[in-house]
């Protein structure tokens, strides 16, 4: 399906991804699940696509050859080629796609809230190759042991110290967690400032104080790394505190981290489609060629129905998430818009997968199937960049203006 309407520009993408998805990722997807290892060789490969580590800070031209208009009020089309492109991504495998754009996630505020010159500390810390001899990423440190989805709550403080910060405390979940070269970390600024003080620092990795934690071992997108990070005291400089320091919540720091995850959100909601058309084309393709009863499956009236069902939902979820992006790159708000997206597509991955799973029955319960994979991989897309509830939170206050309760 071509929602395009034949777009050279976005068509290509997707064909591009989609062969890279087919051809390079899913030949090692199970490996990497079953190891559960970053897909290093192929994080390398992926930057001549245009898939760098930096690519938010890079453009559109790494990806497409074409320059993007530097005039901030015309439109853009950076988000909707996010969304096409992180759909055939998790198609291919959803843990390498995360391993593939993991370093976005801290590219974000970045790009949105640095100065040159922190870009430029930011691109530089991600060039080259690491001890190891693979590709620098980074990570963003937002969530905390006590505070998953409530990112008003974060207990890491900044504590002001001449031309310094020290920071001190400890995130969980965090995305390139244990390898990454440069962390994107978010502490309070000012207790009694609330929102307004909290802020996101560019640590590089090395830094005194700074201590990468254990990695997670996870139920899905076990091909991207997940970990703890610790903050004993690490001192900062204070050209690498992104936003104003002091300043309301509508200048910099946690509101525009919200703005962040606007972007992000419909993402992650394609992500999740990606998933759910992955298991539905798996399923698809047995019923064309099965029998069930000595008859064709595709004749059996419940079967037929669970797929169109199926089809529905993710062409819903296709086009909710590629509503929010055209919003995004038309500068219009889309708070609601996001937090449907990404509901959206969490549900049908899951949905989707579920039934898979009922329809093919003992097959896909054995470790290694591709719908076992595919319905594990899902789960997760209820939870992180904010849970199901908080997405419904956020679309019930946009319907009346009141946070339910």
């Amino acid at each position: 399906m071509d929602i395009f309407h034949n777009n050279p520009l976005f068509t290509g993408v997707r064909q591009m991804l989609g062969a890279f998805a087919k051809q390079q990722m899913r030949p090692i997807a199970a490996k990497h699940d079953q190891e559960e290892s970053m897909p290093w060789e192929l994080m390398k490969s992926a930057q001549a696509l245009g898939l760098t580590q930096s690519a938010l800070l890079d453009g559109r031209k790494k990806l497409t050859g074409v320059e993007e208009d530097p005039d901030p009020k015309k439109p853009k089309s950076q988000a909707r080629l996010a969304v096409a492109a992180s759909e055939e991504l998790a198609w291919g495998c959803a843990g390498i796609a995360l391993a593939l754009g993991g370093s976005g996630l801290a590219s974000s505020p970045v790009a949105r809230m640095g100065t040159d010159e922190q870009k430029a500390e930011f691109k530089k810390l991600l060039s080259g190759l690491d001890e190891k001899g693979h590709i620098k990423v980074a990570a963003m440190a937002l969530s905390e042991p006590a505070t998953g989805s409530d990112i008003s709550g974060l207990k890491t403080s900044a504590r002001a110290d001449g031309d310094h910060w020290i920071i001190r405390g400890s995130k969980q979940w965090i995305t390139n967690g244990q390898s990454a070269n440069v962390f994107v970390v978010w502490a309070q600024t000012e207790a009694t400032a609330g929102r307004a003080g909290i802020k996101g620092f560019i640590i590089a990795r090395g830094t005194p104080g700074l201590v990468p934690g254990k990695k997670e071992t996870k139920l899905g997108i076990r091909a991207s790394e997940t970990a703890q990070v610790h903050f004993e005291d690490v001192r900062v400089h204070k050209d690498m505190m992104l936003g104003i320091a002091g300043a309301s919540e509508s200048s910099g720091g946690l509101a525009d981290t919200k703005k962040m995850l606007d972007s992000t959100r419909p993402v992650v909601g394609s992500q999740a489609t990606g998933i759910a058309r992955a298991a539905y084309e798996f399923l698809l393709d047995r019923v064309r060629g099965g029998s069930l009863n000595g008859t064709p499956m595709a004749s059996h009236q419940h079967i037929m129905f669970e797929l169109a069902e199926m089809n529905m939902e993710i062409n819903s979820s296709r086009l909710l998430a590629h509503r929010a992006a055209w919003m995004a790159d038309h500068h219009i708000e889309n708070v609601a818009e996001s937090s449907m997206a990404k509901a959206h597509g969490a549900r049908t991955a899951q949905y989707v997968t579920t039934r898979a799973m009922v329809l093919l029955g003992e097959e896909a319960l054995e470790p290694g199937h591709p719908v076992e994979k595919w319905y594990r991989d899902a789960k997760i897309y209820d939870i992180f960049e904010g849970t199901g509830q908080i997405q419904r939170r956020i679309i019930a206050k946009h319907l009346t203006g009141t946070n339910p309760t």
